[in-house]
């Protein structure tokens, strides 16, 4: 195991966020409202795009699946805040987990990995550029949930 502290990758994090940015742009409407969910088809399974909160510059959603990938385990889930003034999307926690950190020491109780945050939002662009390229929608336009 190397002893160097870790160091985060600015321009790549950034990179990502952006981009996962301009993926919700194309699978989001302009007026999508806080209880709003998009429901997209990807092979057997569904992903849902809940809209927590809706601020002027600010958007909170949670990406969920609606069936888990393994038996035994919870479906996955991750919380996004995006940010409309600087462009951006980023993780904020997964499947109902604390706020995660930008790095984490290893090894550590929780057994993040020192690049946990990075990993998740690659994780989270994966699903959107999955529902954008493979995805057909499953409402038209907009299902109102209750919050």
């Amino acid at each position: 195991m190397s002893s160097q502290r870790y160091q985060i990758d600015l321009n790549g994090h950034l990179a990502d966020c952006e981009m996962n940015f301009r993926r919700l742009q194309q699978l989001l409407p302009a007026d999508a409202e806080a209880g709003d969910c998009l429901r997209f088809g990807v092979g057997a399974n569904t992903v849902e795009l809940l809209i927590k909160e809706r601020a002027p510059y600010t958007t909170m959603l949670e990406l969920r699946l609606h069936k888990p990938l393994f038996a035994g385990l919870p479906a996955p889930s991750l919380q996004v805040r995006v940010y409309h003034d600087a462009r951006l999307a980023e993780v904020m926690g997964a499947s109902g987990l604390r706020p995660l950190k930008a790095r984490y020491t290893y090894p550590n109780a929780g057994m993040f990995q020192r690049d946990e945050k990075a990993q998740q939002n690659t994780y989270l662009g994966e699903w959107l550029s999955l529902c954008l390229e493979l995805g057909h929608s499953l409402e038209n336009p907009l299902n109102l949930l209750e919050i």
